[in-house]
């Protein structure tokens, strides 16, 4: 659903003067997009909502220090809980109770355009997933959860957001050569025909946003796949996480984009010549970690995407000091996005923005400041850092 935010009766008076006022990187000759993985899902439905509408939690508040610090455009949130009929006016609360608070004293920012819609956490299949005898785990569910919502996405954007497609229903078994996992001791399926007629792809969904830049449009391409473990031998989490990226690395390919088709039955993917932006948690490091079949790989070696590679001091720190499984690590500690378990996987890089190779890139960077920098309180709010980039407008 998109969510249309109230607008100050100034910025009607000129749509270029309203653009320049809001969009302060536009200002500069750049368009901002991000990734940030919030970590604001909580363990009951409608919990998030109570304390978005309160206006006083400290991690909410953290996280939207680091928001209105790196003032992006455009910007995917991954595990924002979707709330059902109550999905616009949590963002909202979101959007009125903190971004456009003076929190911290930095400025506010202000988003005029929103959407957020159902993703599959928590909507129970009806049927036994994880073959245990039971139906009714959240591992039953299409996506992993306690309820349904739970691990929600929002995108926010100072620019209008156009038609947008969704591919939440997508099933796994219409992709073509699909890695669907098989029992590793027969060979055989692991999933049953029953279960595959309508176990869905996506364990959350993909969405097609539009976005309406003075560059033209973009479209901004945004998951957030399964991570590739908490599974056993037949790793059905490792080869969906696969096929959740291959998603996007298929609809941005005119020769391999037929078969898919969207939420509402429209047909294939993006034109060889569409601008594009790639973005999320996609939960698979390109060196370390427990992906599949090098996943991401899928991405950062199509020749339509550009690889940015953005870093930061705090991860390098943090590998450091944290040692353990991170001294083990092959890849820089300068790419890593995510800050977890110092025994494993240690800290990976799993979060991305990832242009199309037509789109002229200026800057990049990971928010993860040093230990001795005044915002590093802020990222105990969540254990992923915002990913940014900056696209130079014509």
């Amino acid at each position: 659903m998109k969510i249309p935010f109230a607008r100050p009766s100034w910025q009607l008076v000129s749509a270029l003067f309203s653009l320049l006022l809001i969009c302060p990187a536009l200002a500069h000759g750049q368009i901002r997009f991000a990734t940030f993985n919030v970590s604001m899902n909580r363990n009951s439905a409608g919990e998030l909502g109570d304390q978005l509408a309160a206006g006083n939690n400290e991690q909410i508040a953290n996280i939207s220090s680091i928001i209105r610090t790196v003032r992006p455009d455009v910007i995917l949130l991954n595990e924002f809980d979707f709330a059902g009929k109550q999905a616009g006016t949590a963002v909202e609360h979101f959007q009125s109770n903190y971004l456009s608070k003076p929190i911290d004293g930095l400025e506010p920012i202000e988003f005029d355009y929103a959407y957020t819609n159902e993703v599959n956490t928590g909507i129970p299949s009806g049927l036994d997933l994880d073959q245990n005898g039971k139906t009714t785990d959240p591992t039953d569910c299409y996506g992993f959860g306690r309820y349904p919502g739970q691990y929600g996405m929002v995108v926010l954007s100072r620019f209008p957001i156009g038609t947008v497609r969704t591919f939440q229903k997508f099933l796994w078994k219409d992709m073509p050569n699909a890695l669907l996992p098989n029992q590793p001791d027969s060979g055989k399926p692991y999933y049953s025909d029953k279960i595959l007629n309508v176990f869905r792809l996506s364990s959350k969904s993909h969405w097609d946003l539009p976005i309406k830049t003075p560059q033209g449009e973009i479209h901004f391409l945004v998951c957030h796949p399964t991570p590739p473990v908490f599974d056993g031998p037949e790793d059905k989490n490792g080869t969906r996480n696969h096929d959740e990226i291959r998603f996007w690395a298929d609809y941005i390919s005119p020769h391999r984009n037929s078969y898919i088709v969207d939420d509402a039955g429209q047909k294939g993917g993006l034109s060889h010549d569409t601008a594009f932006v790639i973005a999320g948690d996609l939960n698979a490091d390109p060196i370390d970690g427990d992906s599949t079949n090098r996943a991401i790989h899928q991405l950062l070696e199509h020749p339509l995407i550009r690889d940015t590679k953005p870093q930061s001091k705090g991860g390098v720190e943090a590998a450091q000091v944290q040692g353990k499984v991170n001294a083990t690590h092959k890849g820089k500690p300068a790419f890593d996005t995510g800050d977890f378990s110092d025994r494993s996987p240690g800290n990976l890089r799993i979060d991305y923005v990832l242009p199309a190779r037509t789109l002229k890139i200026s800057r990049h960077g990971i928010f993860w400041p040093t230990a001795k920098e005044p915002s590093a309180k802020w990222i105990t709010g969540s254990d992923h850092r915002l990913v940014w980039l900056d696209i130079k407008v014509k």
